[in-house]
């Protein structure tokens, strides 16, 4: 999927992730983790993993990253879904995450999974927005986590 659209400036092309992206997503993940206060999960495994599974995207503007969504199948052993894990643009930029979603909504759609789940932190706002915009609406769950080993020592 590539789709590529002008309105004020630069085009704005949104196609698959790569491993070539890896650099350019850890540089906004890492200002995303910290202005949310979340942990990041976009290391060189992950990339490979969110990259092969044809639900994850990387928003372009001018040849420069500007956004990038993290997904990738799930199957309980009932039906399969997709889960966006992160949904980040430069500057929280709402145009370019809104065009994200829809990419993976698309991607989803195409692919004949028709659940889709995301999680953002509390404090995405912007984030949020470009969710609720794409149609989904917010779950009535309660998620716990544990960290079991040396990473519950190191609080990460």
């Amino acid at each position: 999927m590539d789709t590529t659209e002008t309105r004020t400036g630069a085009a704005l092309a949104v196609r698959p992730l790569d491993i070539d992206d890896l650099a350019s997503v850890t540089d906004l993940e890492r200002v995303y983790a910290e202005r949310n206060a979340c942990a990041r999960v976009a290391e060189v495994a992950a990339i490979r993993h969110y990259a092969r599974g044809g639900h994850a995207f990387v928003a372009q503007r001018a040849g420069e990253t500007c956004g990038v969504v993290l997904a990738h199948t799930v199957w309980d052993g009932a039906r399969p879904s997709v889960r966006v894990v992160r949904l980040m643009a430069r500057g929280d930029a709402l145009e370019v995450l809104d065009r994200l979603m829809g990419a993976v909504v698309k991607s989803a759609f195409d692919a004949a999974v028709y659940d889709l789940t995301v999680e953002l932190p509390e404090s995405d706002a912007v984030g949020r927005r470009a969710v609720e915009a794409n149609a989904f609406g917010v779950a009535s769950v309660l998620r716990f986590e544990r960290v079991l080993g040396s990473r519950a020592a190191q609080g990460t």
